[in-house]
């Protein structure tokens, strides 16, 4: 099986790959460089499924993967929630007052904005990926350098955290979806949807939306405005919604037709857990 993943292995997607697919015996990960490369993979049916964040509790939705999924027609599977750990690393033996520069996700640098603060020695520098700040210290050979990344990463590049959880908000999760392309059949008993609905151009036409799947007991645990590209001023809204009883939420998708222009069905799938610390 060809799992794509954002980033090189010992990424964050890479650890959530490793736990939705831990009960799979032979996993290909294969790496890329940006998101829309791996949603073009999926889409051309280049891997099995791809791994993709979504939405972080700090940071908020990616927005632009919204648009992705949406551009390339990928089908969500499935959802897997991580607890994201940040670790400064290093060589093995080198002391953190030592160091003149950390890499990191700029994200992953703000996340530990206290901590760094702690050290003005050090230059913060942006890179691409967590994961491939490590590589680069590493393979680099950049002794008065660390990184910001996993401890995934540090175990598969050799290298020595010197402090852990260094993340200023402990209840930091990532959401991560699995994609693929809409030729692969459906896995697990669903029951939560993510939707992509226009509404019509009316007066109430949302509320007639979200009265539809009240009056139904479907809960919504999300909705993102997203522009339409070439109509100015006019907004889809992707919407998460869970339920219990699956022929209750086909009820209310017939009643959020009558307020709709158009609904994409992006996936329906089993719900994610999100870990305890």
């Amino acid at each position: 099986m060809e799992v794509g993943i954002q980033g090189v292995l010992g990424s964050f997607h890479d650890q959530a790959a490793s736990i939705y697919f831990v009960e799979e015996n032979e996993i290909c990960l294969k790496p890329f460089h940006d998101f829309r490369s791996l949603a073009k993979a999926v889409s051309s049916k280049e891997l099995d499924y791809g791994v993709m964040a979504i939405e972080n509790t700090i940071a908020g939705s990616i927005l632009p993967n919204y648009a992705l999924m949406n551009e390339y027609d990928l089908e969500i599977s499935g959802e897997v929630y991580i607890r994201i750990q940040m670790n400064f690393i290093a060589h093995p033996g080198t002391k953190v007052e030592e160091l003149t520069h950390v890499y990191s996700h700029p994200m992953a640098l703000l996340q530990c904005a206290d901590y760094l603060s702690k050290y003005p020695n050090l230059k913060l520098t942006e890179s691409d990926d967590t994961a491939d700040s490590v590589r680069m210290v590493k393979e680099e050979g950049m002794m008065h350098a660390g990184a910001i990344a996993s401890k995934k990463a540090a175990d598969i590049f050799g290298m020595q955290m010197l402090d852990e959880d260094i993340e200023t908000n402990k209840k930091n999760y990532t959401r991560f979806l699995i994609l693929k392309s809409r030729m692969n059949g459906h896995e697990g008993v669903p029951y939560k949807a993510s939707l992509r609905i226009v509404t019509k151009h009316d007066p109430g036409a949302l509320a007639n939306v979200l009265t539809a799947f009240k009056d139904h007991n479907i809960n919504l645990t999300k909705i993102q405005s997203m522009p339409i590209i070439g109509e100015p001023y006019r907004y889809a809204f992707n919407i998460d919604v869970i339920w219990e009883d699956y022929a209750e939420y086909e009820q209310a998708m017939k009643e959020v037709a009558k307020s709709s222009e158009s609904i994409k069905v992006h996936g329906e799938y089993e719900k994610g857990t999100i870990p305890t610390q």
